[in-house]
């Protein structure tokens, strides 16, 4: 496809330039073209003499080359400036960072060993926390939603990937990092390619984590380079035809694989923002834990609710949740108005500028669990949203979704009148797709009627009165309420159909918040006792 870069990645070339060079050449008549080649891990070695040759132009490099480094500090000297060529038609790209390739390809690296392990004479061959914040935030940046990218290349190994159960891999502790577990796990790269010392070393994908309960992540691929003309013959070059991370669709970037296994890494380095905090050292890398964990005989955290672990997840914990008002977590300038017992917020991403959410103040799991008086305020909201929606010539679709989520969310999606015949035939074709079976309710149905308490379930509220019910199993897609909606049958925008496709800055937000409140305030009833939710 011409949408997709032909690439090809090298471990360590160690000097061995003609060897390199020629078996690409033969790669190009033999396969076609390729776009890039990657060298991963050391480009020089201790005879660079093979170099010659391309520098006076009595041989050419069959394609445009990319080198990233040093890792060793006897290698220093032989670099030009980044950005520079080397020799013509290969380019230093220097330590670390970002780009992206004429295609839209973009690759993070991260060259050379822990600074803490080398000492600190030696800033070009090495690396420190700060090197892996800033490529995270270049990844980040000035970006509506977050992907992950193409590939991440690094000369040292993610400290955990060695702990695969379906195949033994021997790793020298002295390249594991997890300074670069950090790394991996908060950009989530498709592909993470290292160089090996002697083997080739290729991990089923590990499927990435997510600080969202909800949030599924796409999984990565993990290669080990061998040297290049190694005597053992192991596998020193790689081909791959790349399509963009950023053109490609949300449902391919998360498609599973039937070899797919667990994130490798601690999860705990996922919750830390700044790689910081460094209370333990392995190797080439440094540990990151809750400062506040208490430590056992070992140096490692002690779990609280005693030995049974199973015990430990069953507990809940307020401040861990995304959405109870009282926890530290919740991001408050979403909020717009606060009842008794709910309150009204922007989602992220919202489908429209006026979609919002009711929310219990405290923890409920869902509609079906939520107490009577509870139950009474979500329903004053939904008459007062209906009023504000109508006064704006629109329709509203209320949908909850209970599956793999810990805090009841009601979504309130306003929709053309002109499509409200159409709304019901809509969810039932998407079910179809979906293999969801659904039952349409009557008027006034109540839910806690027809499904147990805390039984998964998806349920809709249609501006016909109808009402949508699903007993959701295994494999129900998530954003299946705003896959319907985002028709262009309804809202015309698919392109939002997930939320993390239209993720606003923060300025947005507040903007969203500040024009919704001013809309609402005529049916606002948390504010018949005078006070002002600004």
């Amino acid at each position: 496809m011409t949408d997709k870069q032909k690439t090809l990645l090298c471990g360590d070339v160690n000097g061995n330039f003609l060897t390199l060079f020629s078996r690409v050449e033969s790669i190009v008549k033999k396969s076609g073209p390729f776009d890039v080649l990657l060298c991963v891990g050391n480009f020089f070695g201790d005879d660079n003499s093979q170099l010659d040759a391309y520098k006076m132009g009595y041989r050419k490099v069959p394609v445009t080359t990319y080198v990233f480094g040093p890792s060793k500090s006897e290698h220093c000297q032989y670099y030009c400036e980044e950005g520079a060529e080397i020799v013509p038609n290969v380019v230093y790209m220097g330590k670390r960072g970002i780009f992206t390739t004429s295609a839209d390809v973009k690759i993070a690296y991260l060259s050379g060993m822990s600074r803490r392990e080398l000492g600190k004479d030696l800033p070009m061959c090495t690396f420190e926390p700060s090197d892996c914040s800033s490529i995270r935030d270049s990844c980040f940046r000035s970006q509506s939603e977050y992907r992950g990218v193409d590939l991440l290349i690094t000369t040292l190994w993610p400290s955990g990937i060695q702990e695969d159960e379906n195949q033994k891999i021997d790793v020298e502790q002295d390249i594991l990092s997890d300074l670069v577990a950090w790394l991996a796990m908060h950009i989530k790269p498709r592909y993470h390619v290292v160089p090996s010392p002697n083997k080739f070393y290729e991990r089923q994908p590990y499927r990435n984590l997510s600080i969202h309960q909800d949030y599924r992540e796409g999984p990565t691929r993990f290669l080990g380079l061998a040297p290049v003309g190694n005597k053992n013959k192991e596998k020193w070059i790689y081909a791959c035809s790349l399509q963009p991370v950023s053109k490609m669709r949300m449902t391919d970037i998360l498609q599973a694989t039937t070899d797919e296994t667990t994130c490798p890494f601690d999860p705990e380095l996922l919750k830390q923002h700044q790689p910081g905090k460094v209370v333990k050292f392995s190797g080439n890398g440094q540990y990151f834990y809750n400062m506040d964990a208490q430590d056992d005989d070992h140096g490692k955290r002690k779990r609280k609710g005693g030995d049974n672990p199973e015990k430990k997840r069953r507990e809940f914990d307020p401040d861990s949740c995304w959405f109870c008002l009282s926890s530290p977590t919740v991001e408050k300038h979403l909020v717009i108005c606060v009842g008794t017992h709910c309150y009204l917020a922007l989602p992220k991403g919202p489908l429209t500028p006026d979609h919002v959410l009711i929310l219990p103040i405290t923890h409920h799991q869902s509609l079906t669990r939520a107490p009577d008086d509870v139950a009474a305020e979500i329903k004053k909201f939904k008459d007062a949203l209906r009023k504000l929606y109508t006064s704006l010539g629109k329709l509203v679709v209320f949908f909850e979704r209970n599956y793999k989520t810990s805090h009841m969310q009601i979504q309130c999606v306003p929709v053309p009148k002109g499509c409200d015949a159409q709304i019901l035939e809509v969810f039932q074709d998407e079910a179809g797709i979906h293999s969801v079976q659904i039952e349409v309710l009557p008027p006034y149905s109540d839910i806690k009627q027809v499904t147990l308490p805390g039984a998964p379930y998806f349920h809709a509220e249609l501006p016909s009165g109808e009402q949508i019910f699903a007993k959701t199993k295994q494999h129900f897609p998530l954003q299946f309420g705003r896959d319907v909606l985002s028709t262009p049958d309804i809202l015309n925008c698919e392109d939002k159909a997930d939320w993390r496709q239209c993720l606003l800055s923060r300025d947005q937000e507040d903007q969203y918040v500040a024009d919704f409140r001013q809309k609402f305030r005529p049916f606002d009833f948390t504010a018949e006792d005078g006070s002002d939710s600004d």
